[in-house]
């Protein structure tokens, strides 16, 4: 995980603190709205991605809280996300490179099938892949 968060604050000109805060948070975006079957096989082939997501989630779980009211919990979480993501300082333009960033190193560990996978049980992260 450490090379991803390196990776991550190269390509957007941040302090690696700030990266692991938004590779946390996509983490968790993956771990509480993707099939959780292969959520937790993806997540066995990226040590550390669990305590990142633990670490940095909440408030886009299962459609929970104002932002999970919309689009009825399918959007909900994918949307709490890119709002935290924005909170945290990152503009749209940084969003997709994050996502494309986290989603291409998880090819690279896990496999592209998998990743395909499970990128196609969460609503708005299919496109990524």
């Amino acid at each position: 995980m450490q090379d991803l968060i390196a990776q991550v604050a190269g390509k957007l000109g941040v302090d690696e603190v700030l990266a692991e805060k938004v590779i946390g948070i996509i983490l968790s975006l993956v771990q509480n709205q993707g099939d959780q079957s292969k959520v937790a096989a993806l997540f066995e082939k990226l040590p550390g991605a669990a305590e990142l997501a633990a670490a940095h989630g909440g408030d886009g779980a299962k459609g929970g809280g104002l932002m999970g009211m919309l689009g009825g919990g399918m959007m909900g979480g994918p949307l709490a996300a890119v709002a935290k993501l924005q909170s945290a300082g990152l503009n749209m333009d940084q969003i997709k490179t994050v996502g494309t960033e986290v989603l291409g190193y998880a090819k690279q560990e896990a496999g592209e099938d998998l990743v395909r996978d499970v990128a196609g049980s969460i609503p708005g992260l299919g496109s990524y892949i």
